[in-house]
């Protein structure tokens, strides 16, 4: 500390801190204002011994004046806070730019979200959402983008379904109207008899393909309801199947193609609703001869597996695309495939979904293995106790 002052000030606290050390025989603390000037002292008594042996005792202690203190830290802080204010400044500036990128970085996305839902559902189905990030708002673009791709496959297939159902209908619709206007344009004594029979032969042929084709929206929509009655009765698959291939017979033979069963006479009688179950054989292998060449070959095959039976419709027909295969089975889904013309075959997409309604609803399963240009394989499975199946 040093000066005059100071030195008078220790001679003054001498006494006082030489008196607090023999009293409490401890360091001690002293606090001196007189006015403006502020002080503080420590003091430490001290017990000595010299080279004789003798007891020396005294008092260290140590003074600094408050003010003094106090202006050196003041002037401290003056010289700080100038570069004290430009980091707060800067710590500000940086936290503000830090929450700009952040709330940027967050809000991009939805904004992406959220114009990707709009563009959606104003119909630009071929809208995909960038995916930039892995976290919850990657995953639901991913969502977004799946959901648009489902939305544009549905699109297309009513599209096709709207085709195809159009075509079902004007085409029995177009031939009975041909036929009718001709048996009244004039008297039917004056029609040649073989040309009246075809005529009556057609428009009962456009009848029938349009009950059936009405038929399988019904049987479609009881699927869909889950209100499928079942008709259950000791089925013998062997006689089904032979009843269909007997059906079909004149297809078979207008493009030259093979039919053969291969169903054990000794398997089980199932107990099953038989309509359907023929059904199920009518639209496997009315689908097969739509898309297997003259020449080809249809097989129906059956096995006992114990607690069910497997039976197969196989053809040697164009085969399915691997992509295209998870949709044969969808209400108006249909392969985008064509022979070897480079005709697509025509069809509503109902005949495979309603044949996979019916052996579930039998308590059954039906998948395919199919390989492009070397023919496709249905199969389907029926529990020997199928009548225990699901039923209305």
């Amino acid at each position: 500390m040093g000066g005059l002052e100071s030195l008078q000030r220790f001679d003054k606290l001498s006494p006082v801190c030489r008196d607090a050390g023999k009293a409490h025989d401890k360091p001690t603390e002293i606090f001196q204002s007189d006015g403006a000037d502020r002080w503080f002292f420590y003091c430490q008594p001290l017990a000595l011994t010299n080279l004789k042996g003798e007891k020396l005792h005294g008092t260290v202690y140590i003074g600094f004046s408050l003010n003094i203190l106090e202006m050196k830290l003041n002037a401290v802080i003056h010289r700080l806070l100038p570069g004290l204010g430009w980091s707060m400044v800067g710590v500000l500036a940086l936290g503000f730019l830090g929450a700009f990128f952040l709330s940027e970085r967050m809000t991009r996305p939805i904004r992406q979200l959220t114009r990707g839902a709009k563009a959606i559902g104003d119909g630009a189905l071929t809208t995909q959402i960038p995916v930039e990030s892995q976290d919850e708002l990657g995953f639901l673009a991913e969502e977004f983008n799946l959901m648009a791709t489902k939305l544009r496959e549905l699109d297309r297939l009513k599209d096709d379904f709207v085709s195809s159902v159009s075509h079902e209908l004007r085409s029995p619709l177009s031939a009975i109207s041909g036929y009718v206007e001709l048996l009244r344009s004039r008297p039917l004594a004056t029609i040649d008899p073989i040309r009246a029979d075809k005529a009556l032969a057609t428009i009962q042929e456009s009848a029938f393909r349009l009950t059936e084709f009405v038929n399988d929206i019904l049987d479609m929509a009881k699927l869909k309801a889950g209100r499928f009655d079942l008709r259950r009765e000791p089925t013998d698959v062997l006689e089904v199947a032979e009843d269909v291939m007997a059906l079909l017979q004149p297809l078979f033979e207008k493009k030259s193609i093979e039919p053969e069963v291969n169903v054990p006479a000794d398997l089980p009688v199932l107990v099953a609703d038989q309509e359907k179950i023929r059904q199920v054989l009518t639209n496997l292998v009315a689908n097969a001869l739509k898309f297997t060449p003259p020449k080809g070959k249809i097989t129906i095959s059956a096995k006992n597996q114990g607690d069910s039976i497997l039976v197969s419709v196989k053809d040697t027909g164009i085969g399915i695309p691997e992509e295209a295969r998870r949709l044969v089975f969808e209400k108006f889904g249909q392969a985008d495939n064509h022979d070897e013309a480079g005709i697509v075959p025509k069809g509503t997409g109902l005949g495979l979904a309603i044949a996979k309604g019916n052996v579930e609803v039998h308590g059954g399963r039906i998948w395919l293995e199919s390989e492009s240009g070397k023919g496709t394989t249905f199969f389907f499975t029926l529990p020997t106790g199928a009548g225990n199946g699901a039923g209305a």
